[in-house]
């Protein structure tokens, strides 16, 4: 398979993510919500799965406000965790997607990060 192939077929298994495209944005923004966005829609299960597998062997809170620190501070503070679910997501970039993310790596982890955060305290 040639590199287009990939692409083109990466592009296509995306969800279709209703965005405001009339306000002006950064590139980074652009990135979050035309490549992250739809990506960790699409890896959803995958993402919950891994984050209750890793952390099984926690004790979880019962208390909804807890939970929801519990998945900050986990995602925040272990780095192998962390690096694994950037991984489930990076995966899925297309050759351009992936270049821009090695010239803005440490921004695109963030705004990972906090996707991450936010779509698993949603869903916990």
């Amino acid at each position: 398979m040639n590199n287009s192939d990939r692409n083109k077929l990466l592009l296509g298994l995306r969800p279709d993510i209703v965005i405001d495209t009339e306000r002006k944005s950064m590139d980074e923004e652009l990135f979050q919500n035309n490549t992250l966005r739809p990506i960790l829609k699409f890896q959803n299960e995958l993402i919950l799965a891994y984050f209750k597998e890793k952390t099984c062997s926690l004790k979880f809170p019962r208390e909804q406000k807890e939970k929801l620190l519990f998945v900050e501070n986990t995602i925040r503070k272990d780095a192998v965790l962390r690096n694994q679910l950037i991984g489930i997501i990076i995966g899925l970039f297309t050759t351009e997607e992936f270049t821009f993310y090695l010239i803005q790596t440490t921004q695109i982890n963030k705004r990972i990060s906090q996707l991450l955060i936010k779509r698993i305290q949603d869903q916990i």
